[in-house]
């Protein structure tokens, strides 16, 4: 695993997330999720328009301290969901894996407004 694609990462949570490759302006990505005793991996599909759109949203959530931001999959009901209170706590939850496929795991825990710097700067240096 690449330190620059670990997201977060403790004993309980673990966000992980790796891009594959690029068509068109079609992003493939790893995500990885461990939530308590639970683990999941699902490719994620995102437009690069939905890219910049969750940069902007992941930037004033984490400069606002306040926001919601959601990453969806372009090729199932795959999600990411990250809603930060007015004291920097962010709730994540969501679903890795489509429900059409043989296996999925919806997920939720709180981490803190890091994980917001850490996505942003990962998902800047892929654009650029």
């Amino acid at each position: 695993m690449k330190e620059d694609n670990i997201i977060m990462d403790s004993d309980e949570e673990k966000i992980y997330i790796e891009h594959l490759y690029t068509v068109e302006d079609y992003f493939t990505f790893n995500i990885k999720i461990k939530s308590g005793e639970f683990s999941g991996a699902s490719n994620f599909c995102i437009a690069r328009e939905n890219i910049v759109s969750i940069i902007e949203n992941l930037s004033e959530m984490y400069t606002e301290l306040k926001g919601y931001c959601e990453i969806n999959d372009c090729d199932s009901d795959a999600n990411i969901k990250m809603k930060m209170d007015k004291y920097g706590h962010v709730f994540v939850s969501g679903q890795i894996g489509g429900s059409h496929e043989e296996h999925s795991m919806k997920f939720r825990f709180n981490t803190d407004q890091t994980v917001l710097n850490r996505l942003i700067k990962m998902l800047k240096t892929i654009l650029n």
